[in-house]
């Protein structure tokens, strides 16, 4: 039996992309018992050599090469191919700990989970450890996909919207057609996250640390992607995605209000930086953008912490907003 399906997406990590196959392959499963599959994504180094040759060591060690259509469609390419019971994306410069495969997935087994969010550590560039989870309490119990979202995150998370490390059972994913979004540059793990949690009915989280987290210049999470015009285009595009996808189900409120509050979010994400920053032109131009889109008046219903606050005061004057945002720029992630 297939029991998980490891996803890892590939470009411009020649450096790192063995290391971090090597960690994947020393485990205590079966290789017949889970794949790698590794989508080069039209990397220009030598990726695909790197993989092709550590396919003549590991039977379970799938390659799939693409044009560059960036990370989501790595992922969606892979997820499509996928047999295990459970999908876990792992990024190809970061590493997981020897012999731990058997842990988390009897425990996602045996108490049936849609998603089993991982411990993981994060290490600078010096391999010195800078922060890891503490999901103590949060082991504890079992939570439906509403109440884990929320619990996932918080002012102490690191990469709250992070979508690697966590176990996700295949299954749900087919269910309700969850996939990345292609024209979301910047924090499309949270959108697929999002969608994911709002069908999702058993969710677990496991202590221990299995997930080694590296930071590194160049990559996604220490670029400055967020402050463009795409990636302002993409929030809004995520904004329809999500609200394109509640329609498509058949959803109960507490589903619908987790949608409000993901919208409420990304519509903060594509004001924020002008906002931070007190350049109104570039402001009212992203408000105008969000009018067109249908965007200017916000439901409230669910929106949690500061955000509801910061969206009643978008709906009430797009004027007062970007002072009063930025007098409480505290909100949850």
């Amino acid at each position: 039996m297939m029991r998980l399906s490891i996803i890892v997406p590939a470009y411009k990590v020649a450096d790192f992309i063995e290391k971090c196959i090597r960690s994947l392959e020393a485990q205590d499963i079966p290789k017949s018992e889970y794949e790698i599959i590794v989508t080069n994504d039209g990397s220009p180094d030598n990726c695909k050599e790197i993989v092709e040759s550590l396919q003549s060591e590991f039977s379970n060690l799938v390659l799939i090469n693409q044009e560059n259509q960036g990370v989501s469609m790595a992922r969606n390419n892979a997820i499509a191919i996928a047999k295990g019971t459970y999908i876990l994306p792992i990024d190809p410069d970061d590493y997981v700990v020897p012999n731990s495969f058997q842990k988390v997935l009897s425990k996602a087994e045996h108490q049936e989970l849609d998603i089993l969010y991982l411990g993981f550590e994060i290490f600078d560039a010096n391999n010195k450890s800078t922060w890891k989870t503490d999901y103590r309490e949060q082991e504890k119990s079992l939570y439906n996909g509403i109440d884990g979202y929320f619990i996932s995150r918080g002012f102490e998370v690191k990469d709250p919207d992070r979508s690697w490390g966590i176990l996700f059972k295949r299954e749900l994913l087919k269910q309700y057609e969850l996939t990345y979004p292609k024209d979301v540059p910047y924090l499309e793990d949270g959108l697929f996250l999002a969608k994911v949690f709002a069908v999702a009915h058993t969710v677990a989280f496991d202590n221990e640390i299995f997930y080694q987290r590296t930071t590194r210049k160049g990559s996604a999470t220490n670029s400055r992607l967020f402050f463009n015009e795409k990636t302002m285009h993409g929030f809004i595009y995520a904004i329809q995605d999500i609200k394109e996808f509640g329609s498509r189900q058949q959803l109960v409120k507490e589903q619908i209000q987790l949608i409000n509050h993901v919208v409420g979010k990304f519509v903060l994400l594509a004001l924020s930086p002008s906002m931070g920053a007190f350049r109104f032109k570039d402001y009212f131009r992203v408000v105008a953008i969000l009018r067109k889109a249908n965007l200017g008046r916000l439901e409230t219903d669910g929106l949690r912490f500061l955000y509801k606050k910061h969206i009643r005061m978008y709906n009430f004057s797009k004027l007062i907003f970007p002072f009063y945002f930025r007098i409480t720029n505290k909100y949850q992630r």
